[in-house]
């Protein structure tokens, strides 16, 4: 790994599918029904490689690349209604954790593919309207793997990459965060080697001993519990 000594940072940026919400298999499940529903049969690969953490235009262009423009809004917005039916519950640990950092000097947001139907209809049923900023798909023209979403949220919160720490639990959310300078911890996402690993939330703290963030302008930071 080579993010052993501790970061300054003043931003805490969160995925939302698969960081905050446990909705990883409602979005497959959404995916695979539709396609076998226009004949189409997903692989593993191309869940790992085009849906986890991918925008749906993403998705849609390298999954559908056959499908006229019509037919790729029609999937896409049954997709949509499948997914948001869905049920999620939050992951372990997250909820402590943001209520700790509401009293700590840092910003914290929101990065996500979905959309903002979806994000308020999480934040509603977990009554969780702390984040300062939060960037939808409708927010920008490139989705994940692109930095543009992150380097979107950096400029609104006016910080920079390095002062950036992000959340992440796919191979595309990572690309991102890192293509856009930021410092990123993996969330039940061992595949990169190079950048710190948590099974969930219960690993992270805030802490003032063993740091591997630091909080700009505190003696606070968060600690990473364990490392996989």
């Amino acid at each position: 790994m080579k993010e052993h000594s501790p970061k300054w940072i003043n931003t805490i940026l969160f995925d939302l599918d698969g960081v905050i919400i446990d909705s990883n298999d409602a979005i497959v499940n959404a995916w695979k029904t539709t396609a076998r529903e226009y004949g189409c049969d997903i692989s593993p690969e191309q869940i790992e490689k085009y849906i986890i953490g991918a925008s749906h235009k993403y998705t849609l262009e390298n999954i559908f690349p056959h499908f006229s423009p019509e037919i790729r809004a029609l999937i896409h917005k049954k997709v949509d209604q499948r997914e948001a039916e869905a049920e999620c519950v939050l992951i372990n640990g997250l909820k402590p954790l943001l209520f700790q950092l509401k009293n700590c000097p840092v910003n914290i947001g929101i990065v996500t593919s979905s959309w903002p139907e979806k994000i308020n209809n999480v934040l509603d049923q977990h009554n969780l309207h702390i984040f300062s900023c939060i960037i939808s798909r409708h927010d920008v023209v490139r989705g994940k793997p692109d930095p543009l979403p992150y380097t979107t949220a950096i400029e609104r919160l006016k910080t920079r990459p390095e002062l950036t720490l992000v959340f992440e639990d796919s191979d595309n959310g990572i690309i991102s965060a890192l293509s856009a300078g930021a410092h990123c911890i993996a969330i039940n996402n061992a595949n990169n080697t190079d950048i710190l690993s948590v099974r969930d939330f219960n690993d992270i703290t805030v802490s003032e001993k063993s740091l591997d963030y630091h909080f700009l302008g505190s003696t606070q930071g968060l600690r990473c519990v364990t490392r996989n």
